[in-house]
């Protein structure tokens, strides 16, 4: 389900014109741009962070209407409004949402994203009940969809939390992994859809149970938390199951099987079994969780698993975690295989820094 805003404006849009005019880093694309029954509308996303598309309708005599998916990534979110204020300006209109009391970004917040994505995966969740596809409105791979079988190869359950749910969401959509509807299969669909359409529902959301959770912080040093189902922790075990007779699993699912042993949810805590899945997850391709995870278990040491620094290092070294790189220069800076260099802990902490990570920022500013 898209989020839309008007923005009423007698101007005409040069869309080339505009993508001067906002001057991003990351430039956005047209993916086409064609007349409607009552003007024109545009279809755009940003190349390097969208994982759905945009869209900007012109309807006469005078409003703009701008739209985006609400599976849409985080960036595309935070895009939104500086986007609708954009246009207002290059267009020399006004925002139909906007008053003198508040702008665009104080009703576009942080919350606004936050219970604009509940929404949605609660509009997923319930529709999953009932029918077996929920498709992404605005999906930059065409007629792709969702489906229980398609969560489920991923660890993931319609009891699953929220963020967990819109996290694989973005993960499949970023790496292309939608399952996509032909021609064929929508005729037929939309036909039962017909048929359905009188049809009345009485819907039980899955609510979401936690047994557990992890901890972890964002680039700017928020913290997040990771929560875990029974049903989350029960398929995540079938899958290893699975993944150990020979079925191919993600890198990242891998991964999640060894952090629940990690933190012993759902199972014991057991640091020598989740540092299997951690390389077996690393090597199935995950370079960004599972080394650093690794490299966090053998820093701190555990159950039935020994403290190594020199193994931390190693591990933090295979990551492409902004984090991983605070870590390595933590270990020069403080010796740990070899002579202290602050030197090179200073080419580390500028690298974490360079990629936004507040540790970096944080000893970086210190240092000063």
């Amino acid at each position: 389900m898209p989020s839309n805003l008007r923005i009423h404006s007698t101007s005409h849009l040069h869309f080339e014109d505009f993508v001067q005019f906002i001057s991003l880093n990351d430039r956005l694309e047209l993916l086409f741009h064609t007349p409607t029954t009552y003007g024109h509308a545009w279809y755009f996303y940003r190349p390097s962070r969208s994982t759905t598309f945009y869209t900007l309708t012109y309807q006469k005599p005078h409003t703009y209407i701008l739209s985006m998916d609400n599976l849409a990534s985080v960036e595309d979110y935070k895009l939104f409004p500086y986007l609708a204020d954009s246009l207002a300006h290059f267009l020399n209109g006004s925002i139909e949402e906007t008053s003198l009391e508040n702008t665009i970004y104080q009703i576009l917040n942080e919350d606004w994203m936050e219970n604009a994505i509940a929404d949605e995966i609660a509009r997923l969740k319930g529709s999953l009940t009932i029918f077996p596809k929920y498709y992404i409105h605005q999906s930059l791979q065409g007629a792709a969809y969702i489906s229980v079988d398609a969560l489920s190869r991923f660890g993931v359950t319609l009891t699953s939390a929220t963020p967990r749910i819109y996290g694989y969401i973005q993960y499949m959509m970023q790496h292309n992994l939608l399952l996509v509807s032909t021609e064929e299969e929508i005729k037929q669909e939309s036909q039962s859809a017909l048929l359905k359409m009188h049809e009345e529902y009485d819907v039980d959301i899955p609510q979401h149970l936690s047994i557990g959770s992890v901890k972890s912080w964002q680039l700017n040093g928020e913290e997040t938390f990771e929560s875990y189902s029974q049903e989350d922790v029960d398929l995540l075990l079938l899958l290893a199951k699975n993944y150990l007779n020979g079925e191919k699993l993600e890198g990242v699912v891998l991964n999640d099987i060894g952090t629940i042993y990690q933190e012993g949810i759902g199972v014991g805590a057991d640091g020598s079994i989740a540092a299997e899945w951690f390389q077996r997850a690393y090597n199935e391709g995950d370079s960004l969780y599972a080394p650093t995870n690794m490299g966090d278990l053998y820093r701190k040491g555990g159950v039935r698993i020994k403290r190594s620094l020199e193994k931390a290092l190693e591990y933090y070294q295979k990551s492409t975690d902004p984090y991983s790189f605070y870590r390595i220069g933590q270990a020069y800076e403080e010796g740990w295989v070899d002579t202290p260099n602050i030197d090179k802990a200073t080419i580390w902490y500028k690298k974490a820094a360079e990629a936004g990570h507040h540790l970096g920022i944080k000893k970086l500013n210190d240092q000063k």
